[in-house]
């Protein structure tokens, strides 16, 4: 008898937990759905490139968030992809982040468009980079944000992000 309450006690207790369980938090993602995984999705999207059509990018690190997205480095965030050409005059830059506080978007959203408006401004030195930044797309997905400037494929690359939410 004391293996059946047992058995029926611990079984009470794991229903009991699974109910509690809920969806982790929310990440603020539209519909309830977890953020996609951004680092996968630049990935792929270079990959649909060709090899041959992939400018050299490098990361904007830590040190350099400042000088590039200034005020991005006094978000929380949970995922970031920062990505820049390795040469200024390709017009071609790819940040992706999700943070921690979704109300915190439109604030992001802002700095990025700051950065769009800089190189369209002044900091793009070329009429075919200018062209490109002024095509860039500041996009908000729920917690998700992303600047896009992709020069001639910048089309393609809105169109795969935003089948991301879909």
């Amino acid at each position: 008898m004391k293996k059946l309450l047992s058995a029926f006690l611990s079984m009470t207790l794991i229903l009991a937990l699974a109910a509690c369980g809920g969806d982790g938090g929310g990440s603020g993602a539209p519909a309830g759905k977890e953020a996609p995984d951004l680092n996968q999705f630049y990935e792929d999207f270079m990959a649909s490139l060709g090899e041959d059509n992939q400018p050299a990018m490098m990361d904007v690190e830590a040190d350099f968030i400042p000088q590039v997205y200034p005020g991005l480095e006094d978000y929380e965030l949970k995922q970031s992809v920062l990505k820049t050409p390795m040469i200024s005059s390709v017009a071609f830059e790819i940040a992706l982040v999700e943070l921690a506080d979704a109300s915190k978007a439109q604030e992001v959203a802002d700095i990025f468009q700051a950065r769009i408006d800089y190189q369209v401004e002044t900091g793009a030195y070329y009429p075919a980079t200018v062209e490109s930044w002024e095509k860039a797309q500041v996009i908000t997905q729920g917690s998700v944000v992303a600047l896009i400037c992709a020069g001639s494929e910048q089309d393609q690359a809105v169109e795969a992000f935003n089948k991301l939410f879909a």
